[in-house]
């Protein structure tokens, strides 16, 4: 496999897929500080899509300029990041109590652990992103390779 970074054309076609099916309809309800946020999980999938669609073509500017690409920091990173973003997504798929409010305490707890897991998905997902994106001004900064761009 030459082409490394090729493999997350994939996730970005399944996460197209979620954003256009039933699944895109369902919504995110985050509660952080005091604050309650309800985000359509179509937003955050779609976003999620084009944030590796641009970092697949990252990851070719730095294979232009430098001739390769690390494969453990970009395996590493792929699984990373699918692994968060599918986390953040199936903890929402998740059925929780009805709306009526029949909640007992242990039905309150499992929603309680679910939104501070997912609120630790997304600010894991965010922190991978920002390694990714000082890791990748290192490798702009760089003496490219001669013969490169």
């Amino acid at each position: 496999m030459k082409k490394i970074e090729n493999i997350l054309f994939w996730p970005v076609l399944i996460l197209l897929f979620f954003t256009a099916s039933k699944f895109g309809r369902a919504s995110t309800d985050l509660n952080i500080d005091d604050s309650y946020y309800i985000i359509p999980n179509s937003y955050v999938a779609g976003t999620c899509a084009l944030w590796l669609l641009l970092v697949v073509f990252l990851l070719k500017l730095i294979r232009r300029r430098h001739q390769t690409v690390n494969k453990k920091i970009t395996l590493t990173y792929m699984g990373v990041t699918l692994l968060l973003v599918t986390g953040f997504l199936a903890l929402g798929l998740v059925n929780g109590g009805s709306a009526a409010g029949n909640y007992t305490t242990s039905d309150l707890d499992a929603l309680m652990f679910r939104n501070q897991l997912r609120v630790l998905c997304g600010w894991c997902f965010l922190l991978v992103q920002v390694i990714f994106l000082i890791y990748f001004f290192v490798q702009i900064v760089k003496k490219p390779v001669p013969g490169g761009l």
